[in-house]
């Protein structure tokens, strides 16, 4: 599988994910970090595909940019150098495409984190109410059971 389609399927990912609050996305972190590691064991087989193409129409650059008298070391040292300079910038172009994806992970959990924390809140508060509304009722079932003159669980049982 190549890098491209790599990426193509992590924006998928990205695009079919949950919207949250704050404008932030819920992801699949599973199959986002699946994609990753994907993409870094592409990296090695798009090098290497790199690699075949600089030996055929690389040969030609390097036999262009190096003079047509000189030995044939210096001509494959030219491709060798263009080599490590393509090798070096898919490298620096992947690292960077997955600092960027775990970046959003990172902003994707830290939203999810504070939408379950306002959840959280609001449950604690809707819990409250029910609690005190509770310690209201039987309050008033005490008072009433004592002016009776009778316990709330014999109030209770009638």
């Amino acid at each position: 599988m190549s890098a491209y389609r790599v990426i193509d399927k992590m924006e998928s990912v990205v695009r079919e994910g949950v919207w949250m609050p704050f404008g932030w996305k819920a992801l699949n972190a599973d199959l986002m970090l699946d994609l990753i590691e994907k993409l870094r064991s592409t990296l090695p087989e798009e090098t290497a595909r790199v690699r075949r193409g600089a030996d055929g129409a690389g040969r030609d650059t390097a036999d262009a940019t190096v003079p047509l008298g000189a030995p044939p070391a210096s001509r494959n040292a030219a491709a060798q150098s263009q080599e490590s300079d393509i090798i070096a910038r898919a490298q620096s172009r992947a690292d960077t495409i997955v600092a960027e994806a775990q970046a959003v992970a990172r902003d994707i959990r830290r939203g999810a984190d504070e939408y379950a924390d306002q959840v959280l809140a609001a449950l604690d508060g809707s819990l409250g109410k029910a609690i005190a509304a509770v310690q209201k009722g039987r309050q008033q079932l005490a008072t009433s059971a004592a002016g009776n003159g009778k316990s709330p669980a014999e109030m209770s049982s009638l």
